[in-house]
């Protein structure tokens, strides 16, 4: 059986030597009272006027109980501990170790828990990186001065969705009772606007908000709403504008409103529907555009000022300055927020494909199929070879898409396509496939859907086989495989291009980035 210290005091003859009369007494009078069922021996009693375990050890050394009057076995199993014979353990070493004789006496151990030094920093979960935190910091300034409009000019991959809903989380803590209505035109992007503010509040919000998605078919009631978040498509909200009142009371609600991809927002379809929901706000509800393009043409033309106008020729731009950068772009792939890209052509340009237009025509190839399917495989199969372990390729046309997808799968490479009629649990399997960290090379083909919204940072090599004279359509396909490392991408990309690198601003994502600067 374990050797206690009751069995020490109890076996003692200087017991009483260590109890405190006052608690004796206090004893006696409890069991006398009844509030104990008996007073108890002599050992309990002492053993708790001893004290803490460190002092108790100590007393007892002090008083010669310890070592002397050990039994002859324990006493030799406690001079072990100490690697010492049992006639060399005296009173002088016991006092040295009290802890640990205390523990051989069955007391508690004694020690102090690790106490962590005192933090000297602190990173937040939901940070901004120093040249996000300047641009919410102008925008908010420009809100307080009285602008009612204003766009958020970053480039792609530079973080505009998590730059403005950290904004947007500001504004709903500092307006309760009020909401915000979140505008985009896509799937992808009015999904990734609900899950990333999702993931905002959760960790810089004050209390539980509701977020609403009206896209796609839901057609959601807004009648009690009066706090948190409204994602919604442009087409729906169009879609109910006849209905009565639905306008005003809905304006009425939002105190902010953001327009994804703001060079949308001059559409004759949408422009008379935002400019009612802002002006029935109560004063006129603030718009925050923001976009990585702020044109519609390449050359400038009547749309472009529209745009300008639109938004009152107020743009806050990425400030690179305090870091010695003119360019906001050259600044974010020098320090690695994005990478730098390389483009290489890919077959021979028309001869009168100049981006002077708006109109776009991507199944205007200029090849036969079968000599498409060749230029973009081989293209493909040379960035895989090149050991790219994520590649998407824009198609020119849906049939096309799944065609080089098909191929590719039929030599070996993981590939998918994906369009506006697939699925969506299809599309939503291929792009997680695409996602997912397996360090096997994986395709994936498109048409028409993921220019926008579609987060991969892991992608280092974009194929551009859709023929465009669109600047801002391009831009956002380049933007798809330029994440940095310090966004979780890489420190180079590749993208290979139908579109002529020499025609500028086609060649340079920085060129595209200042494009449309003499317009605001």
């Amino acid at each position: 059986m374990t050797y206690t210290i009751f069995d020490l005091l109890g076996a003692s003859t200087r017991t009483t030597k260590f109890i405190d009369d006052r608690v004796l007494r206090a004893v006696g009078r409890l069991a006398d009272s009844g509030l104990v069922r008996q007073a108890p021996i002599e050992a309990v009693v002492a053993a708790a006027c001893l004290g803490d375990p460190i002092n108790a050890v100590r007393r007892l050394a002090e008083a010669g109980v310890l070592p002397d009057e050990l039994p002859a076995e324990q006493r030799r199993d406690l001079a072990a501990r100490f690697s010492l014979a049992p006639d060399r353990l005296d009173s002088k070493t016991i006092a040295a170790n009290a802890g640990a004789v205390a523990v051989f006496l069955g007391l508690p151990e004694v020690r102090g828990d690790a106490t962590a030094q005192a933090p000297t920093g602190a990173t937040p979960a939901y940070g901004l990186f120093p040249h996000q935190r300047r641009a919410v910091v102008r925008a908010r300034e420009l809100l307080r001065l009285g602008r009612t409009r204003l766009l958020l000019h970053m480039p792609t991959g530079s973080g505009k969705t998590r730059t403005t809903m950290s904004m947007v989380c500001d504004y709903l803590r500092e307006n309760e009772g009020r909401v915000v209505l979140w505008f985009a035109s896509t799937r992808e992007l009015l999904d990734q606007a609900a899950r990333e503010f999702h993931k905002a509040w959760s960790l810089l919000g004050d209390r539980p908000v509701p977020i609403v998605s009206s896209w796609g078919g839901q057609d959601a009631d807004f009648t009690d709403l009066s706090d948190g978040l409204i994602v919604a498509s442009l087409q729906t909200v169009y879609a109910r504008r006849g209905e009565p009142g639905f306008i005003p009371d809905l304006g009425r609600r939002v105190g902010l409103i953001v327009f994804d991809e703001a060079h949308q927002a001059v559409a004759r379809t949408y422009r008379h529907v935002v400019e009612q929901l802002s002006a029935a706000g109560q004063p006129v509800t603030p718009i925050i555009g923001l976009s990585a393009t702020p044109g519609r043409t390449f050359l400038g033309g009547r749309s472009d000022e529209d745009l300008a106008e639109f938004f009152e020729h107020t743009k806050v731009e990425l400030d690179t300055a305090a870091e010695g950068a003119d360019n906001p772009v050259a600044y974010l792939i020098r320090e690695g927020y994005l990478a730098e890209p390389a483009f290489r052509l890919l077959g021979e340009l028309r001869a009168d494909d100049d981006p002077d237009s708006v109109e776009d025509e991507p199944d205007d190839i200029g090849l036969n199929e079968d000599d498409y399917l060749q230029e973009v495989l081989g293209a493909t199969l040379h960035l895989v070879s090149e050991s790219h372990r994520r590649i998407i390729v824009f198609a020119a046309s849906v049939e096309l898409a799944h065609a080089l997808a098909a191929t590719l799968r039929s030599v070996g490479v993981l590939a998918d396509a994906v369009d506006g009629t697939t699925a969506p649990e299809l599309r939503d399997t291929a792009i997680r496939m695409y996602k997912s960290p397996a360090p096997i090379p994986r395709v994936l083909v498109n048409y028409g859907v993921l220019t926008t919204g579609f987060d991969a940072p892991q992608t280092s090599a974009v194929v551009i086989a859709r023929p465009t004279r669109s600047l801002v359509l391009y831009s956002q396909m380049v933007g798809r495989g330029i994440r940095g490392p310090k966004a979780g991408g890489n420190r180079k990309a590749v993208v290979v291009t139908v579109v002529d690198p020499a025609v500028p601003a086609f060649g340079s994502i920085a060129a595209a980035f200042t494009h449309w600067e003499d317009l605001w």
